[in-house]
């Protein structure tokens, strides 16, 4: 798909929302042109929790589909609170995994695992068995027209600010909405395993730790004009180990929300404040 314009969103990001100053129009960024560029990426939410005992082996259909897929398909694992199968001693939970699960119509007894193609609602709704994970996924890929979308995340080694660059475009115009969450992979927890034995060193992958940008579904944005956003005070979370951080960013249709396009990428540390990007 040939890209007419790129535009550019700049977000100095936070975790712990402060506010957010939208930047006058006089101080937004230009439009560019630029070479097309990115093909279309698509994204598996896995709905999880550390008592369920079969979690683990969705967890290895989520691996299977992105080894087989590579950059055409982003993994976000969630721990949704209202799920009992994430209630206990741990706490892998994230406000924005339970808000997108209650969305989608999970309740306390839905069966788990479950998890969900682009935010796309299939025939009987939003959340699907693993075993259809893979059809749902060829289904969603017979659809290969996307806006652009690239992600730049930069992080200051000394404060844990965070700056994150976001392009986008389209060959006309289009108002979407953009979120942008953080996820950290690989990491070391507990989880209940299929054999009835607990695993105290289990590795959790693609977890959703926080929603950047706020509201469920992110921020509206157009790409036919540009826009600078800053969030204030953006930092990785205290409990994430920075260097497993990751930030996706999804570009989401305005009116029932499925995904358009889908980016991650992970956050390049700076120990030079100086060395930062500048808004």
């Amino acid at each position: 798909m040939v890209i007419g314009k790129r535009l550019y969103i700049i977000l100095a990001l936070a975790l712990a929302l402060g506010g957010c100053e939208v930047i006058p129009e006089a101080e937004r960024l230009v439009p560019v042109d630029t070479p097309a560029g990115g093909g279309r990426r698509h994204m598996l939410v896995e709905y999880t929790g550390f008592r369920c005992v079969n979690c683990p082996s969705a967890a290895e259909t989520a691996e299977q589909l992105q080894s087989l897929y590579g950059d055409e398909l982003i993994v976000v694992s969630m721990h949704p609170a209202s799920n009992p199968f994430t209630q206990g001693l741990y706490d892998y939970t994230c406000p924005m995994a339970d808000s997108l699960y209650l969305w989608m119509g999970g309740t306390a007894s839905t069966p788990f695992p479950t998890g969900n193609i682009d935010l796309q609602a299939a025939d009987d709704g939003y959340l699907i068995d693993p075993l259809e994970w893979p059809g749902q996924l060829l289904q969603a890929m017979q659809d290969t027209a996307a806006p652009y979308l690239e992600v730049s995340a930069y992080g200051d080694s000394l404060t844990g600010e965070l700056k994150i660059e976001v392009a986008m475009g389209a060959t006309a115009a289009m108002d979407c909405r953009l979120a942008v969450w953080l996820t950290e992979d690989s990491v070391h927890g507990v989880q209940a395993m299929p054999d009835g034995s607990v695993n105290s060193d289990y590795i959790h992958r693609h977890m959703l730790r926080a929603a950047i940008t706020p509201e469920r579904f992110g921020i509206p944005c157009s790409l036919s004009t540009s826009v600078s956003m800053q969030i204030l005070d953006g930092r990785c979370p205290d409990e994430c180990v920075a260097d497993q951080c990751h930030i996706v960013a999804l570009l989401l249709d305005k009116d029932d929300y499925h995904i358009l396009q889908a980016y991650e990428t992970t956050i390049t540390y700076i120990s030079d404040p100086l060395a930062m990007p500048q808004r």
